[in-house]
């Protein structure tokens, strides 16, 4: 009984450490989740520069992409923690397409069908 009286508080006291730890966890987790949605200018042409510029930013990381066509605006949603704004205008980039950060290489935008080569003197300004 002595026993008893000594092992069932240390028993709790472990598993209530061991929860609050548990809930600090989740919590840190929940913080570094952090969505965010962007929009920024990707120049681009017709129907097949949308599915790939979209699918690029996609691979990136976002969890959703619409490109305007009449715009050529980009909105972006994405988790913070995983990817940014950044990596997923370099994919963009890497596909053949301009955008504010990254200019695709002449080799990259030479490979893109000839309705896509869009004009590359217009500005990335919103």
């Amino acid at each position: 009984m002595k026993n008893l009286k000594i092992i069932l508080p240390a028993l709790l006291a472990f598993f209530m450490a061991f929860s609050a730890n548990g809930q600090d966890a989740t919590a840190k987790k929940a913080a570094a989740t952090t969505e965010k949605t962007e929009t920024f200018k990707v120049l681009g042409n017709c129907g097949m520069c949308q599915k790939t510029i979209q699918g690029a930013a996609t691979k990136a990381g976002a969890t959703t992409a619409n490109w305007d066509k009449e715009l050529h605006t980009l909105t972006v949603t994405f988790d913070g923690g995983k990817t940014s704004v950044k990596k997923i205008q370099k994919a963009i980039a890497k596909t053949g397409y301009d955008t504010p950060n990254y200019k695709a290489s002449d080799a990259a935008y030479n490979k893109l069908h000839g309705c896509c080569q869009f004009d590359r003197t217009e500005s990335l300004d919103l």
